[in-house]
């Protein structure tokens, strides 16, 4: 506490509470408390959304548990940030009053001179500049949100910056699993997938980590446990011995980066020993498809695309009287084609068990093996009728979050295990892949406009990132120190930070804290987070277990459900939470009828809109969206039960998606081959010339918009760049603590045991002791951009080569206690090399050395 006063901060903000004091709602005045009450709610601690039951005495918070009801549906059970949550809520570091900087110079060791002001102070210095912003030119606001898009859903945060006018509202999605989704969405049409693990046989896991903290976690958990008790067998791939690897029948130590160059070589075998399920491939993707020379797609005069028809021996539309080549060289119009599935059969010959090997350091033997095993798993050609009707039956199913995405490449990792799963049939079979939505966005088969200027400060969709659909969170910092570089025609003015610790939770974190000296900045938020420090207006928010909200939630392949969170207590009273506070801003504008236009947009409410001219609490607003959603279901049981739930019949599960909208002739194709990413190539060259655009590396960008994974794909630019440096640095996350750093202070957590209080750096033991580095050490990580020091904590169950690090430690703050602020900021020495193709951060990829303190 004495550190916090020599910070500036006034006792009020971090002074105590009195518990008996707790209210259900803000502002409520003549309230008494239950003697003891249950309130079912929505855990909002991580994006899993557990279902939970508060218990409640004397109008406090006495425990969270899992919600009985829930089980059937999500979750049978809660995470310890879960179970602990009221501690955070009762925080007595918790912000409590809006704050004012008065020290223009900013740093993380900079005082910045809080006073405490009021809403009205805030709230009118706030708007004045948002004003003045909108009538110049409303980009130069930049909103940005984390975790806040699930506090009150982004559909909102999107309402009010279309409302206000600038294109600039920002997502974490970069910082946690971006390219994956922008493979899926350039392969079948959009995003989001689980695998069928009631049916399942071989479950593949690439880097996936639901025992410790993924989206799905809650079910994966208990639904891969019993998978297994019903005879699945589990592969885990990746470098360190993670709970997941722990709990798996084989666990396979790849060299971190070079997770492609295995899955290569698995196809390579497929093919090599013909567990190639053709007729999926030629039926519901674009594999027989004729490429030229230079790889475009052979398209006739009205734009389709072309085949090679083996009855008639000539290039044609696949229609019904077609017999489709999936193999093969033809010659049409005198010169030279090939088919796609040729053209990725060339281009995987080389990677041989033994290269595999010799790059991925997973013995030949045993890629042979893997590969015998998925193609015998497969059960290719299979059939099970369920339900009275006959499916294809392909019980195989590859997974990933951030071990394959957080990656230079993290587009063509994920592309290739695609790959994998379309010559074996499995997406969309029983016991396969089941894929969310299929072709629900036809967008995304079409080529990026490679957009010059940009208009986005995150450079989406841009001639930079061409097909990033989900924001670009680390390039905002980049685009406003650079303006220029970029050819941005605006100077960002100002930043509002929503529930985001962005700049701490981005590689290469200097330039991110240095661009925020260049701004106005906005933090809203329940702790004196690092981005709060470098702000000069701090708005305190409510907590999930204050505030109301129509929930997000989780589904699985068998079940879908809708569920409300809803206040058990405000334990500090506080006037405003994130959607009162951007409903105050909007009127305040003058906007707040288009918001209400725009509200009534994103989220679909056409029989339960919002009207103008009245103002909505947050309670009324949870009302009406669930109203809508739910087709008319009585808000008296949303808030008795906390949700509704559905369990899917067979049909719902197994014949929708592709069987829909791509088998047969005449139909859109999954691109196996994605022929966009030719074209989007084609326009970048064409408008860097255009605009002589001298910070695109033209060969660095064909590598990454190659319309088939190889090789290259294997070697990002640390892995060739850095040969002084001897090891590959991996991070990871716990489940104990979110990487925000509010729940840093949680006495319980902090209590669980010693690897709760600071992460350390994972060491190969043998490794250790031939470098003279004993278990609790001091050691340093060096990269090419820092340095940092952590205690060793040595292993077998992380490969020799290979150093790793939890990336949610080591706050900054000075306005957590010393206790909180423990362990390794390892994101400070990652190296930044995005993923052109979607955003996505490099997470994975920096090359370090290791050596005593």
């Amino acid at each position: 506490m004495k550190g916090l006063a020599a910070a500036g901060v006034s006792a009020p903000i971090f002074g105590s509470f009195n518990l008996n004091a707790a209210k259900t709602q803000a502002g409520a005045k003549n309230w008494t408390p239950s003697p003891s009450d249950s309130i079912k709610s929505t855990c909002v601690h991580c994006v899993n959304f557990c279902g939970i039951d508060i218990q409640r005495s004397d109008g406090v918070i006495r425990a969270i548990y899992p919600d009985s009801a829930r089980k059937e549906f999500y979750n049978h059970g809660i995470c310890p940030k879960g179970a602990s949550g009221l501690f955070n809520t009762y925080n007595p570091y918790r912000l409590k009053k809006p704050l004012k900087r008065t020290n223009k110079k900013k740093g993380l060791d900079v005082d910045p001179g809080w006073v405490e002001i009021s809403w009205e102070e805030a709230f009118d210095t706030i708007t004045k500049k948002m004003d003045k912003i909108r009538r110049e030119d409303p980009a130069k606001l930049i909103w940005q949100h984390g975790h806040g898009k699930y506090l009150i859903g982004d559909k909102f945060p999107k309402a009010f910056a279309k409302a206000f006018g600038t294109p600039n509202l920002v997502h974490r999605t970069t910082t946690c699993e971006a390219a994956r989704h922008v493979a899926d969405e350039l392969t079948w049409g959009y995003h989001g997938f689980l695998p069928d693990l009631k049916q399942t046989r071989l479950f593949v896991n690439f880097g996936g980590n639901y025992f410790e903290a993924e989206q799905f976690s809650r079910w994966f958990d208990h639904a891969s446990l019993d998978a297994k008790e019903n005879g699945m067998y589990s592969v885990v791939v990746e470098p360190r011995l993670s709970v997941c690897a722990s709990k798996a029948d084989k666990w396979i130590p790849v060299r971190p980066g070079k997770d492609i160059i295995l899955i290569l070589g698995i196809a390579r075998e497929l093919i090599a020993n013909q567990f190639v399920d053709e007729e999926f491939l030629v039926q519901y993707t674009n594999a027989p498809i004729l490429l030229g020379e230079q790889g475009e797609a052979i398209k006739n005069q009205n734009g389709d695309y072309l085949i090679w028809d083996t009855v008639s021996q000539s290039a044609r539309p696949f229609s019904d009287d077609v017999t489709p080549a999936l193999r093969g060289r033809f010659k049409h119009n005198d010169r030279q084609v090939i088919t796609a599935f040729e053209t990725f059969a060339n281009g995987v010959s080389d990677i041989t068990p033994q290269y595999v090997e010799e790059v991925a350091d997973v013995p030949a033997k045993q890629v042979k093996q893997l590969a015998q095993l998925i193609g015998e798993k497969a059960m290719i050609g299979a059939t099970v009728v369920v339900d009275g009707q006959r499916k294809r039956y392909r019980p195989v199913a590859l997974h990933t979050f951030r071990g394959l995405s957080a990656k230079q490449y993290g587009v063509q990792n994920w592309r290739a295990a695609l790959i994998i799963q379309m010559i074996i049939g499995s997406i969309d079979a029983v016991g396969g892949t089941q894929l969310h939505s299929a072709y629900k966005q036809p967008k995304y088969f079409k080529p990026s406009k490679a957009e010059y200027p940009p208009k986005r400060v995150d450079l989406q969709e841009s001639v930079f990132f061409p097909h990033a659909t989900h924001n670009v969170a680390q390039q905002v910092a980049l685009s406003i120190l650079e303006p220029d570089r970029y050819g941005l025609p605006y100077v960002p003015e100002m930043q509002i930070f929503y529930a985001t610790n962005r700049p701490f939770s981005t590689s290469d974190t200097k330039p991110q804290f240095e661009s925020l000296k260049k701004t106005f900045n906005v933090c809203i938020d329940i702790v004196m987070s690092e981005t709060a420090c470098m702000s000069d207006i701090v708005l305190p928010d409510m907590t999930y277990l204050e505030s109301w909200h129509f929930s997000p939630t989780r589904y699985t392949p068998y079940t879908k459900h809708s569920a409300i969170r809803q206040p058990a207590t405000n334990a500090y009273n506080l006037e405003h939470d994130g959607y009162s506070i951007i409903w105050e801003l909007a009127r305040r504008l003058g906007i707040l009828d288009d918001y209400v236009d725009q509200i009534n947009t994103r989220w679909g409410l056409k029989k339960y809109p919002f009207k103008k001219g009245k103002n909505y609490t947050a309670k009324e607003a949870v009302e009406l969206i669930w109203k809508e959603k739910t087709k008319g279901k009585s808000f008296e049981s949303a808030i008795e039960k906390g949700f509704v739930g559905k369990h899917l019949a067979p049909s719902e599960i197994y014949w929708g998606g592709i069987e829909k909208v791509f088998n047969g002739p005449g139909k859109p194709k999954m691109k196996f081959y994605a022929d966009q990413l030719v074209e989007t190539m084609a326009l970048v060259r064409q408008t860097v010339a255009q605009h002589d655009i001298k910070s695109i590396d033209l060969e660095k960008y064909a590598v990454s918009l190659s319309p088939l994974p190889q090789k290259e794909h294997g070697f990002p630019t640390p892995h060739l760049e850095a040969n002084d440096y001897p090891f590959y640095l991996i991070t990871f996350k716990h489940m104990y603590r979110n990487q925000s750093g509010n729940t840093s202070t949680n006495p319980i957590l902090n209590a669980l045991g010693p690897d709760t209080q600071e992460n350390g750096v994972v060491i190969n033991a043998t490794i250790a002791a031939k470098k003279g580095i004993r278990e609790g050490d001091i050691v340093v990580i060096e990269t090419r951009i820092g340095k940092v020091q952590g205690k060793a904590l040595l292993t077998q169950g992380i490969r020799p080569d290979t150093v790793g690090a939890s990336y949610h430690f080591g706050q900054q703050s000075q306005g957590l206690p010393e206790y909180a602020k423990k362990g390794i900021w390892i994101n400070q020495v990652l190296e930044l090399h995005p993923d052109v193709v979607s955003g996505m951060n490099s997470f994975n990829d920096t090359k370090c050395k290791l050596y005593k303190a």
